[in-house]
């Protein structure tokens, strides 16, 4: 052929043979193993003892096998016995986060432990704008139905695990030469995972509890963070406020003077009272005398300066005498300074003794004089137009939202306005370190590492404290810790940079340094714990529990040479108490989703331990400031005092009563040499499983000693709460929330602990209108039921029944007022818990 190579003939493309799907239940499909599709349990199932895991596509009806049957299938349908509930596979709830999956897919269980089979369809649907609503029910008994759905139970409706989204690592053949112990351990991890048990190397997806107030476009949320969110796990906690209201007629009759505690007696004024645009001649008017300006200057410097490092001391000293040389000639002074000084001394206000500042004044110092100070300053600050933000107003700034978080002043603007701050510091570069420019002066490169510093950790704080992640993350600058050096060592001319002392001594920085090295560490775990789904390995968890545990092992141990030296001393010790109780609280943050959960899940038994140790940590730090001084126990108490109030609380309230002879065997006051003996002499390990409440079962005393740390921690909170704009609500709920543990701790005085919350309620009120008698925004009410200390005829015998006088004049409210009869609920409108326990929690 010419020695031309014959042509190929093409071939035809083979048409891909379609592969058949498997019939099979999802466990032998997912093993690649025979099934001979009994149903409801297939053979093999049913020979690995794990029956209740055998389930099937909806699509198995046309996969059953020829030889059943239709009627004898629904026949076995119908009379086989339903699988337990907590073995069965459930429809997600449609107000999950979770997508709705398609018909066609497998149902897969959404908790740890697989709860309750196919729930009944809930009579309200999302979108129906409460369709179905019960004759009488209020409309906003279900506002939130519009926003997420159906309602749900008050507690463990939805838990956090949805072991469906576990990502489990697919089991291999062990090979030929492996040896016998390898073998067993193969064995043991193979059938702990036909039991369904998580290890630590599993994939988990959680979704953290939310809370998700408002309807339809108008809501608010709040994450995790927030103590509030805990409240769902006491689901009897309505059933004890009515019965104490049941109980108690007074607070009926004082609900108008209750509402007005409630709410905040400053809410007429003056926060809502208008004034005109503040200038420099009215910022000087209202600074009090120059010996009240000095004593609330001395308690800034010693208790809040050192933890938010804003000002260089000298500098502001310096400029604070020459303002004392030109305040008579209002031109010459800068409005700037005159807004900063006004809120160092609103940012130290509740520290001090107001009767002993009124002795140094001449003039009337009204209850309200800080808060004026910082409305005033913010309303200032609003109308300077600041184009290029410098230093000066990055302080302003900062200290206005420490001076608000002080007084209590827009605690849910906190997290937008540190926002809107940390992106004005980025804009002007102080996230870059400013080593790399040469026209930055070496004062002003350390006063831009403090300030940056400083912005970071309050808004890593407002992040945590409402739930919601950080603005900026450890990769997203690059700027460098300030040096450990005194501020007088700095000075604004130094041409040469300074040498940073080692960390083990004492300077005016040393608290930002040690706090910053765990920085990085809590922004991570800000911001996986406050994600909108937390997908993790638990042994990741465990990794930064260790990491935490560790700063909180590299604390430095501060001496004071000076043992007279009390200033020295109140500081070193505020500034261990602060970096020990912000490593607990991250603790907290990253290991109460899984707490919650130990109770059905073995594996998360390190987080409850964690989460009690930390939480005991937090209010035993609180205890010793508290019994020190007062200024030291209010620098202390945060929201991570909230948190562990109700972590303790939460814990004592879901573990069994424990055996009461080993109650009263000691407490916190009991000396710590005599601690431990009694401990190992009265722990009986064999009365209880080993589990995350094994230590309140057997330790003796403990829950009396937790209690204790608890009660105290309300102490402390209630001097707060008094000083605050609002926080009467708060000590309400949680005076209401340790009389619920401790009724359930011990029912047979049950009616004391019910009548003490009465009692601190009526005395919390009273106290608050005692110490405004006199004062004007009041209004003509003045204390109503509350004067002439009428309410203490009230205060029954404990353990008794209260016993109301027969006269009751001036006790009931006018008629005018429109307090509604029959079906009022005082108790639980004051105490508005519609916020609390009404909630919605996210799965």
């Amino acid at each position: 052929m010419d020695g031309q190579k014959p042509a190929i003939a093409p071939q035809l493309e083979r048409a891909r043979k379609r592969r058949r799907r498997t019939m099979a239940c999802t466990q032998c499909r997912s093993r690649k193993l025979r099934c001979d599709r009994e149903y409801p349990t297939c053979g093999r199932c049913l020979k690995s003892r794990t029956p209740t895991k055998c389930t099937y596509e909806d699509g198995f009806l046309w996969q059953r096998p020829t030889t059943l049957a239709a009627s004898s299938f629904a026949d076995r349908e119908s009379t086989l016995p339903k699988p337990r509930a907590d073995h069965t596979p459930a429809h997600t709830p449609p107000d999950s986060v979770i997508g709705t999956k398609s018909a066609r897919e497998p149902l897969v269980p959404t908790s740890i432990s697989d709860p309750a089979p196919y729930p009944a369809l809930s009579p309200f649907d999302g979108s129906s704008h409460c369709r179905g609503r019960p004759p009488g029910k209020e409309r906003r008994d279900c506002f939130l139905e519009t926003v997420l759905g159906a309602p749900k139970a008050a507690v463990n409706q939805e838990p956090y695990v949805n072991t469906g989204l576990l990502q489990r690592p697919k089991r291999t053949a062990p090979g030929p030469n492996i040896s016998f112990a390898s073998r067993a351990d193969d064995e043991d991890a193979n059938e702990a995972e036909d039991d369904g048990a998580l290890s630590p190397s599993h994939q988990l997806d959680l979704s953290p509890r939310i809370m998700m107030r408002g309807r339809e476009t108008k809501t608010r949320f709040s994450g995790s963070g927030i103590y509030a969110n805990l409240v769902g796990h006491f689901p009897d906690i309505r059933s004890f406020a009515e019965e104490i209201k049941l109980a108690n007629p007074i607070l009926s009759q004082l609900r108008p003077d209750l509402e007005r505690v409630r709410r905040g007696l400053w809410k007429r004024k003056p926060l809502n009272e208008p004034f005109p645009e503040p200038t420099t001649a009215s910022l000087i008017d209202l600074l009090p005398s120059r010996d009240v300006v000095d004593e609330l200057i001395g308690l800034y410097l010693t208790y809040i300066e050192p933890t938010h490092r804003i000002l260089h001391i000298p500098s502001f000293l310096r400029e604070l005498d020459e303002f004392w040389l030109q305040m008579d000639n209002p031109n010459m002074v800068s409005p700037v300074f005159s807004v900063q000084l006004l809120l160092v001394l609103a940012c130290a206000w509740n520290l001090a003794d107001v009767a002993s500042l009124q002795e140094k004044n001449t003039d009337e110092l009204k209850c309200y004089t800080a808060l004026e100070w910082v409305l005033h300053a913010e309303k200032w600050l609003k109308s300077t137009p600041i184009k290029r933000p410098e230093i000066a107003a990055l302080r302003l700034s900062i200290l206005l939202i420490v001076a608000q978080n002080c007084h209590g002043m827009k605690r849910s603007q906190a997290w937008l306005t540190m926002g809107t701050l940390v992106k004005q510091a980025m804009m002007a570069g102080y996230h870059r370190d400013p080593s790399q420019y040469s026209r930055i002066s070496v004062f002003n490169k350390e006063m831009r590492r403090r300030i940056w510093m400083t912005i970071v950790e309050l808004d890593l704080q407002i992040a945590i404290d409402r739930g919601m992640p950080p603005s900026v993350q450890s990769s997203d600058y690059d700027t460098f810790p300030p040096l450990n050096v005194n501020d007088d060592e700095l000075h604004e001319n130094s041409t040469e940079a300074l040498e940073s002392r080692p960390l083990s001594e004492v300077t005016d920085a040393s608290f930002q340094i040690v706090l910053g090295r765990s920085l990085p560490l809590r922004l991570k775990a800000c911001s996986l714990m406050h994600s909108p789904r937390i997908s993790c390995r638990y042994k990741e968890i465990l990794r930064l529990d260790w990491e935490v545990n560790r700063q909180l092992s590299r604390i430095p141990a501060w001496m004071t040479p000076d043992a007279s030296d009390l200033v020295t001393q109140h500081k070193v010790a505020l500034w261990k108490a602060l970096i020990e109780t912000k490593l607990a609280q991250s603790l907290l943050s990253i290991h109460t989703p899984f707490a919650v959960e130990a109770r059905r899940e073995s594996l998360f038994a390190p987080s409850a331990r964690s989460r009690l140790d930390a939480a005991t940590m937090i209010l035993s730090t609180q205890r010793r400031l508290h019994e020190t001084s007062r200024p030291l126990s209010l620098c202390m108490l945060g929201e991570w005092t909230l948190q562990a109030y109700i972590s303790l609380c939460q814990l004592l309230h879901t573990t069994d009563s424990p055996n009461s002879k080993y109650l009263p065997s000691f407490s916190f006051e009991t000396p710590a040499a005599l601690r431990l003996p009694l401990l190992i002499s009265n722990v009986d390990r064999s009365s209880y499983p080993s589990s995350s409440t094994f230590l309140l079962h057997t330790v003796p005393g403990l829950p009396d000693s937790l209690l204790s740390l608890v009660e105290t921690a309300l102490l402390s909170l209630e001097g707060r709460f008094l000083l605050v704009v609002k926080g009467a609500k708060d000590y309400f709920f949680l005076s209401t929330i340790v009389a619920l543990v401790k009724a359930k701790l011990w029912p047979a005085q049950a009616i004391m602990y019910k009548q003490q919350v009465v009692e601190r309620v009526l005395s919390f009120a009273h106290t608050l209108f005692s110490r405004h008698a006199t004062c004007e925004h009041l209004g003509d009410p003045g204390m109503g039921s509350f004067k002439n200390n009428q309410v203490a005829a009230f205060t029954a015998t404990p353990g008794m029944p209260p016993v109301l006088p027969s006269d009751l004049n001036g006790m009931f409210p006018p008629t005018d007022l429109g307090v509604p009869s029959g079906d009022f609920d005082p108790f639980l409108d004051v105490f508005d818990w519609e916020d609390l326990t009404g909630i919605a929690l996210g799965n």
